[in-house]
């Protein structure tokens, strides 16, 4: 089975946790869409009161006597057409509730119930309209009226009609419901602003009579439950704009991640093309190199192949041993410049000879100068000639004052000239090699790459003698 890359495995991840992410976006979404049709319920009681206003978990709720001159006063005896007293002298109070939207969301379609704490008279009531659950002799009666409109209302609650409109006798534990009015912009209330006006309060008001109270006598509305919807918008969540914020996150990774793959794949297409671009120039340059000298044809294939080798067992990046196989590729270039009866001579060099063809490394090092594409490209053909101990040329440098990749080709090159027929001796047996090798550690060769290539020549990773 193929390794998956860490590329892919954090585009897979990725992936994934932007699929979770959106479903757990859905699923809140939902969530809230649901949350926004459950009919909630919250009393008086379930809140705390402060100042006369009671705080509830969406909204403040004021319930009291508006005050006030206008705000009570006192009524006369009531008799009827036959002179009976109805009730007897009794308080007039206007009532107030005001209730306001303290959430983050918008409160729709709520409705009041408020007990009656003791016998009274309901007379009137604004804006919206009122369920009555009255109780008498004969049991419940419940009637949905506007008193407002009462001269049009067929009454089914008892009652009697006074100056001042319908009077409605209510014992104590009766309740009225109360539906607001969308005409007077009782609902929806929306959620509180402090830069815009809105509609995110209501005022309800009432009137009720108490005998045998006077004007500063005051009834206390305590038992009061509320039903409303409360229309959460899932924009306006933190924690929902937080999953939506950390999955356009991913998927911006995702994106960037697919572009920057496709960008990093055209490179590597480009950087192959260049590649054999690179490979077919260095190989036509050894070609004009060897056709000077066919006694050494593919001497510099087989130096690279060697230093490859050495550059793997060192372990060096894949990227870095094609480029030490390149730079060996070209370690001989410089003796293009060589004369060819030199090169090709079969007898011993005269002095003036050895000088010319040393004159080989520092033709080369100049030759690739600017070869810029690899870098040290010209290390190789420049000091591949220096020895470990500072007598080689064309500088003496000494030990690791030779660049690496310099030290690697002598070691690579050394090698298959001695496992090489050249026209001045045959090829050396594997026993006289490794002797050589091992003989000039810290002479000509620095001990380390030769420790390195006896490890190849005994797992028979690089074969000599045959």
């Amino acid at each position: 089975m193929k390794k998956m890359s860490k590329s892919t495995i954090a585009l897979a991840v990725a992936i994934v946790a932007y699929i979770m992410f959106f479903i757990l976006i859905a699923i809140y979404y939902m969530w809230v869409k649901e949350d926004s049709k459950t009919l909630r319920t919250v009393k008086l009681s379930d809140g705390t009161l402060s100042e006369g206003v009671w705080t509830l978990s969406d909204f403040d709720v004021k319930l009291g006597p508006r005050g006030g001159d206008s705000g009570a006063w006192l009524k006369d005896p009531i008799l009827d057409e036959n002179g009976n007293e109805l009730h007897g002298a009794s308080v007039g109070i206007i009532y107030e509730m005001v209730i306001e939207n303290t959430s983050q969301a918008i409160i729709s379609d709520w409705t009041m119930e408020l007990y009656m704490p003791e016998y009274m008279w309901f007379n009137n009531a604004w804006c919206g309209d009122l369920e009555f659950h009255q109780s008498t002799d004969n049991g419940e009666k419940v009637q949905t009226i506007d008193l407002r409109e009462y001269l049009s209302i067929d009454f089914e609650l008892d009652y009697y009609i006074d100056h001042t409109g319908p009077m409605v006798p209510l014992s104590k534990g009766d309740k009225f419901v109360y539906y607001p009015s969308k005409a007077d912009n009782e609902y929806p209330l929306v959620q509180k602003s402090e830069t815009e006006e809105v509609h995110s309060s209501a005022v309800m008001g009432f009137i009720v009579y108490i005998p045998d109270k006077g004007l500063d006598y005051e009834a206390v509305f305590d038992n009061a439950m509320f039903s409303y919807h409360l229309q959460k918008s899932a924009w306006g969540e933190p924690l929902f704009l937080t999953l939506v914020g950390v999955d356009i996150g991913c998927l911006v990774l995702i994106i960037g991640f697919i572009m920057s793959q496709i960008r990093v794949r055209k490179l590597l297409k480009q950087q192959k093309h260049d590649a054999i671009i690179i490979e077919q120039s260095i190989n036509t340059l050894i070609n004009f190199v060897e056709a000077k000298d066919p006694n050494t044809k593919g001497h510099s294939e087989r130096v690279a192949k060697i230093a490859y080798a050495l550059a793997c067992e060192m372990k060096y990046s894949a990227r870095d041993c094609h480029d030490i196989r390149c730079i060996a590729l070209m370690h001989d270039c410089g003796k293009i410049a060589i004369p060819v009866n030199i090169l090709q001579k079969p007898d011993k060099l005269t002095d003036e000879e050895y000088e010319e063809i040393k004159r080989h490394t520092t033709v080369g090092g100049e030759m690739l100068r600017d070869f810029t594409s690899i870098k040290g490209m010209n290390l190789g053909a420049l000091y591949h000639h220096e020895r470990y101990d500072g007598k080689g040329y064309p500088q003496g440098l000494k030990g690791k004052e030779i660049p690496l990749i310099a030290r690697i080709i002598c070691v690579a090159d050394s090698l298959d000239a001695m496992n090489s027929n050249r026209c001045y001796r045959p090829r050396l047996t594997k026993e006289v090699i490794v002797e050589e090798l091992i003989k000039n550690k810290g002479k000509q060769f620095d001990p380390d790459v030769v420790d390195y290539l006896m490890k190849l020549i005994n797992r028979g990773d690089v074969i000599i003698g045959e």
